[in-house]
C-alpha cells in the first residue's frame, strides 16, 4: 500500500508513550466510529469511496436513530453515496425535519478562506450560526459532525492550510460539544517527502482510523499470528504424542518381554512338575503294591495292620494328586486330555460312583435318579473321574443334614449329568474361576485331599469329550454343576 515510505509506517505502531508521536492516542475501529467518544475529533484515511461511505454510514447511521443532530460537509459525490447507505434509517427524511444537514466541502470551504488560509473569526461566526440552525429547537442533543473540507484542501497542495483548519475545528469543540469525523484520501500523502506532515495530522485528532487495506493487512496479520499459534500447539501435541507411542511402545516391549519370561517360567515349572510326577509314580506304585501285599498274605502283625491300612490310604491319596499334576502338565502344555471313548452305558458308570461316595459316607444321604436313554460314547475311566470329582465335592461343600442330588439324562443327542447341593453359596465373583488350575472354594470343610485341580481336570475331561461343564449357585437351588457330553465322537457342544 505505501510501504516504501516512513509515513505509511506510522499506523502500523500506534502509541502513547511520550517518546513518540503523542498525539496518536489509538486506533479505533466500527465500534468506536459508531458510538464515539463526546466530544472527539477523529480521522479516518481511505483508498476507496466505497469504503469510506460505509465508515461514514456506520457513523452517521446510529446518530439518526439515536436523535442527535448530524452535519455532513462533503463532495457531491460523497453527500449522494452517504444517502445511499443511509436509505434504510430514513436518511432522506432525516434531510426534510432538518434533522441531518447536508452542506458542500468546496461552497463552504469558500465562505471563511483568506488568502488561502482559513480565516479564525470567519470559520468561528460560520460553524457557531451553523450549529444554532442545526440545534434549533433541541438545545441538548448531541452532535454528530464529518467533514472532508480539509482533505480538499490536502489536494489543492495546501497541506498548511489543512493543519490550521484542524486546529479551528479543536478550538470550535471547546465551544461546542460535538463529534467530528474527519476523512483524508492515502494518496495525498504519497507524494509527501516529509513524513512529519502525516504525523501533524495525526497529532491534530483524538483517535485514528487506518486505510481499509491497513486494517485488512492487520486482520490478515493477526490470523497469520493466531495460526503460527495453532502450528506450534500442534507441533507440541505431535511432539508429545510421539513421545507418549514411544513410551507405549516401550512399556508393550517391556510387558512382552515380562510375559515371555513368565511363560517361560511357568513352562519350565509344568515340565518339571510333569516330570516328577511321572518319576514318582513308579516308587510309589512299588510301595503301595508291597503294603497290599503285605496285607493280602496277613504277614502283618495285628497291632500294625493299622499303620499299614494308613501307609495305603496316604498313598493313594499321593497317587490321586500325582495323576492330576499329569493330566495339569498335558492339558498346560497344549497336549490335551487324551481320552478312549467306546459305546456304554453311562448309567452304570455314575451308579458306581455314587455307591462308592455312599460307603465312603455313610452318614450322608446320596440321591441319585437316571432318565432316558444314557448309552453313548465315553471314555468310562475318565467319565467316572469327573462323577468322582463332582459329587466328592457336592458332599464336601454341602449341607450335611441335606442331601446330595444326582440326576442323569440322556437325549437323543446328548448325556447330561446333574450334581446339586445345598450350603453355603460360590460367591458370583467365584463362579468364573473355580475351573482354573489350584482353585479352591471359599466354603470347604476340613483338609482337601487334592491339590485343587479336581475341577480344572472336570474340566478338561468334558472338553475332551466335545461336551460342557457349567456351575450355577442360588439360595433357592443351592449349587449346582451341570456336564452335557454329546453321545457321538462327531458332535462338540
Amino acid at each position: 500500500m505505501m510501504a516504501a515510505t516512513n509515513v505509511v509506517r506510522f499506523p502500523l505502531q500506534p502509541t502513547t508513550d511520550a517518546s513518540s508521536h503523542a498525539g496518536v492516542h489509538r486506533h479505533v475501529g466500527h465500534e468506536f466510529v459508531a458510538d464515539p467518544v463526546h466530544p472527539s475529533h477523529f480521522v479516518q484515511f481511505y483508498e476507496e469511496d466505497e469504503a469510506l461511505f460505509g465508515m461514514v454510514g456506520n457513523f452517521l447511521a446510529p446518530g439518526l436513530r439515536a436523535a442527535d443532530r448530524l452535519i455532513v460537509i462533503a463532495t457531491q459525490a460523497h453527500r449522494e453515496g452517504f444517502l445511499r447507505q443511509l436509505e434504510a434509517v430514513g436518511g432522506e427524511q432525516a434531510t426534510r425535519s432538518g434533522q441531518l444537514t447536508l452542506l458542500d466541502a468546496r461552497d463552504t470551504l469558500a465562505k471563511f478562506m483568506v488568502d488561502g488560509m482559513p480565516d479564525r473569526e470567519s470559520f468561528r461566526s460560520l460553524l457557531s450560526g451553523l450549529i444554532s440552525t442545526v440545534r434549533q429547537g433541541c438545545p441538548d442533543a448531541r452532535l454528530r459532525a464529518y467533514g472532508e473540507m480539509v482533505d480538499l484542501l490536502w489536494r489543492d497542495g495546501n497541506p498548511d492550510a489543512a493543519i490550521r483548519l484542524e486546529e479551528l475545528w479543536n478550538d470550535a469543540s471547546k465551544e461546542h460539544a460535538f463529534s467530528l469525523f474527519c476523512a483524508y484520501t492515502v494518496g495525498n500523502f504519497y507524494k509527501e517527502r516529509e513524513p512529519s506532515r502525516f504525523f501533524d495530522v495525526c497529532r491534530i485528532h483524538t483517535h485514528v482510523i487506518p486505510t481499509e487495506s491497513f486494517s485488512r493487512a492487520r486482520a490478515l496479520e493477526r490470523e497469520i499470528a493466531r495460526r503460527g499459534d495453532l502450528e506450534e500447539e500442534l507441533r507440541g501435541a505431535l511432539r508429545r504424542r510421539a513421545e507418549a507411542e514411544e513410551q507405549i511402545r516401550e512399556a508393550l516391549r517391556r510387558e512382552q518381554e515380562a510375559r515371555e519370561e513368565a511363560e517361560a517360567g511357568i513352562q519350565f515349572r509344568e515340565l518339571f512338575v510333569g516330570m516328577l510326577g511321572h518319576d514318582l509314580r513308579n516308587p510309589l506304585n512299588t510301595t503301595l503294591n508291597t503294603a497290599r501285599i503285605l496285607l493280602l498274605r496277613n504277614e502283618v502283625l495285628p497291632e500294625a495292620r493299622g499303620r499299614v491300612e494308613r501307609i495305603i490310604a496316604s498313598g493313594e491319596r499321593m497317587q490321586r494328586m500325582i495323576e492330576q499334576l499329569l493330566d495339569l502338565t498335558r492339558v498346560r502344555l497344549g497336549a490335551g486330555i487324551v481320552v478312549d471313548r467306546k459305546f456304554q452305558d453311562a448309567d452304570a458308570l455314575v451308579a458306581k460312583i455314587v455307591g462308592e461316595t455312599r460307603a465312603a459316607h455313610e452318614d450322608r444321604e446320596i440321591a441319585y435318579r437316571r432318565q432316558g436313554d444314557c448309552w453313548a460314547r465315553l471314555d468310562g475311566d475318565r467319565f467316572e473321574q469327573v462323577v468322582s470329582n463332582l459329587i466328592d465335592n457336592a458332599v464336601a461343600y454341602g449341607d450335611k443334614d441335606r442331601p446330595v442330588s444326582v440326576l442323569l439324562s440322556g437325549s437323543a443327542l446328548a448325556v447330561q449329568l446333574s450334581v446339586q447341593n445345598f450350603g453355603s453359596l460360590i460367591e458370583p465373583k467365584s463362579l468364573g474361576h473355580l475351573f482354573d488350575p489350584f482353585a479352591r472354594g471359599t466354603q470347604a470343610k476340613g483338609r482337601s485331599d487334592g491339590l485343587g485341580l479336581g475341577l480344572f481336570i472336570a474340566d478338561g475331561i468334558v472338553k475332551a469329550h466335545g461336551g460342557v461343564i457349567a456351575v450355577s449357585s442360588s439360595i433357592e437351588k443351592g449349587t449346582t454343576f451341570e456336564v452335557t457330553v454329546p453321545k457321538d465322537e462327531s458332535l462338540r457342544f
